[in-house]
């Protein structure tokens, strides 16, 4: 961490100068507490409302070290900007992947006294949302068990492959969701739940048994692993609606991923 502390110690200087920027956090791997010794440095700045307008209209939310110019290149530094409207809008309604970004965050410095109360705010998991998003993770699961076997039955390895990952997805979002712990994205969702307290036997290696061979053996005894676990308050749940608003009928709500364009 030395280099990289003597970069965070040269871009702080250098970022105090600035008077739009209200704030600096480390995040990512560091304050997770996954870090290595490759790891790079994910930092936050916040700088004003307007500021974080005008970057978000022009496209420009990146940071990247090399853009600060002072002493040793800061390329081990990787972050964006963001402001306090963003953070408040992450604690009202943001995703997991959102809140999760901020969970253990360090605070560099900081000009908002109400900082650390709003980060405390957005990585609480939302117990008000816990069954019913267990409820729609059970039904794409569901869902994408069904489009395993209709890929085997036509050997069709795209299909297969996309199925089994959110076979994977969703059975551990179920998982996570009964932990109460927020879903990281794909990147650190692995690790995450391996440090859950409550989980199927075994999980990782059932899962990496699946990934590597897709089997019909292998998916059946999956699904057993995911629905059997424990009394997931499905009752007589039809799954199927589920799936039709979260996936066929999403795009009515406006908001579209790139991969749904």
């Amino acid at each position: 961490m030395n280099i990289l502390s003597d970069c965070l110690s040269q871009l702080t200087e250098h970022l105090r100068g600035d008077s739009s920027v209200k704030g600096l956090l480390i995040t990512g791997s560091v304050a997770y507490g996954y870090s290595s010794p490759h790891s790079d440095m994910n930092i936050m700045i916040i700088v004003s409302d307007q500021e974080f307008e005008e970057r978000f209209q022009s496209g420009s939310l990146h940071y990247d070290g090399a853009e600060c110019k002072v002493g040793r290149s800061l390329h081990n530094i990787d972050g964006k900007y963001i402001s306090m409207a963003y953070l408040e809008k992450v604690a009202r309604f943001g995703s997991e992947p959102a809140r999760f970004a901020f969970l253990g965050a360090i605070v560099v410095f900081s000009d908002i006294p109400e900082l650390r109360d709003v980060l405390n705010t957005i990585t609480e998991y939302p117990m008000s949302l816990k069954q019913n998003n267990i409820h729609r993770f059970y039904a794409q699961f569901e869902a994408w068990y069904g489009e395993c076997r209709q890929a085997l039955k036509r050997d069709d390895a795209y299909l297969l492959h996309q199925a089994v990952m959110n076979m994977v997805l969703f059975g551990g979002r179920m998982v996570l969701a009964h932990n109460e712990m927020l879903y990281p994205g794909h990147k650190w969702m692995m690790r995450v739940l391996e440090g859950v307290r409550e989980k199927p036997e075994r999980l990782r290696e059932q899962i990496q048994s699946l990934m590597a061979e897709p089997k019909e053996a292998m998916i059946e005894q999956f699904y057993r692993h995911i629905t059997e676990f424990r009394n997931w308050g499905i009752g007589d749940m039809k799954w199927a609606d589920y799936v039709i608003r979260d996936s066929e009928l999403h795009w009515m709500q406006g908001s579209l991923s790139v991969a749904e364009l």
